[in-house]
């Protein structure tokens, strides 16, 4: 592998980690906020487990694959997670990652 290659796969896997890491982050933040007692009363209870459910669904494998011995496979935990999403827990995905600017692209050619 040639020197530019090395730092891009470098670059591509410290962004992937990090994305990884700010769905986890995210997700946690808004299941705190959704269980919340005094949460967003404007959505009810039982929708609030709902989106608490789908978080927690959505994001459960995820810090496996943060583990140091297997960080290096950290696309396939990725691509297993986006293949088996929901269209709307995709979309969750995409503005979290637009938030941070990872691009995604090759999660989209399936």
């Amino acid at each position: 592998m040639r020197k530019g290659d090395m730092e891009l796969a470098r670059h591509d896997q410290e962004a992937t980690e990090a994305a990884v890491a700010y769905l986890l982050t995210e997700s946690l933040l808004m299941i705190r906020y959704l269980a919340a007692a005094d949460g967003d009363r404007t959505v009810p209870v039982n929708r609030r487990q709902e989106q608490v459910h789908a978080l927690a669904d959505l994001c459960h494998n995820l810090p496996a694959w943060l583990d140091p011995t297997r960080r290096e496979r950290i696309h396939e935990g990725i691509a297993f997670m986006w293949r088996t999403a929901s269209p709307a827990k995709r979309k969750w995905v995409r503005q979290c990652w637009d938030a941070i600017n990872y691009d995604y692209r090759w999660l989209l050619s399936d």
